[in-house]
């Protein structure tokens, strides 16, 4: 008896690994989820962005892929050698884009929170690698707004006003 009861929560427990592969599968479809390019900047070694492609699964929807872009980005550059953007413990809470082509991205984290105790150029940098790469993967997307934690915020470190949105600057990306 004891050996039946096992192979029946053996075959359960199976049964339902394959369920939720079923139900990945069903939800990548319905969601139009392909592998895409993606560019995302971020600092190179000449104090200015620098393009890198990367492809990543993302849904059709422009609003379910922001966030997924978002988060890529925070991953940080596969290129070891180039320093993070922004401090590591930094999380993509939400984003979003309005119908008028303003992006939002909530950002969080301990050290956003705390107070991030940055450089104004690394601050610069940090908030239009947000900007540009936003901008670039969605054409939609005109100008990006940086929450921090749900809520409108003067600065991530006190040097770039955070205030309003921000639309792309060319001039910040190498040619």
């Amino acid at each position: 008896m004891r050996r039946f009861i096992a192979i029946v929560i053996a075959l359960l427990a199976l049964g339902g690994g394959c369920r939720k592969r079923e139900l990945t599968q069903n939800l990548n479809v319905e969601n139009k989820v392909e592998v895409r390019p993606v560019t995302l900047f971020f600092e190179g070694p000449e104090m200015l962005l620098v393009r890198e492609t990367r492809s990543v699964a993302l849904p059709e929807n422009p609003g379910g892929a922001l966030s997924i872009v978002a988060r890529e980005l925070l991953k940080g550059s596969a290129n070891s050698g180039v320093p993070h953007i922004f401090p590591r413990d930094t999380v993509v809470r939400a984003a979003f884009l309005l119908p008028d082509g303003t992006a939002f991205v909530d950002l969080g984290g301990p050290t956003l929170t705390q107070g991030w105790a940055t450089g104004s150029h690394e601050e610069l940098m940090a908030v239009y690698s947000v900007v540009q790469t936003v901008t670039t993967d969605f054409p939609a997307a005109k100008r990006v707004r940086i929450l921090v934690n749900g809520e409108s915020a003067e600065t991530l470190a006190g040097h770039v006003d955070l205030e309003h949105a921000l639309t792309p600057m060319p001039a910040f990306v190498a040619k």
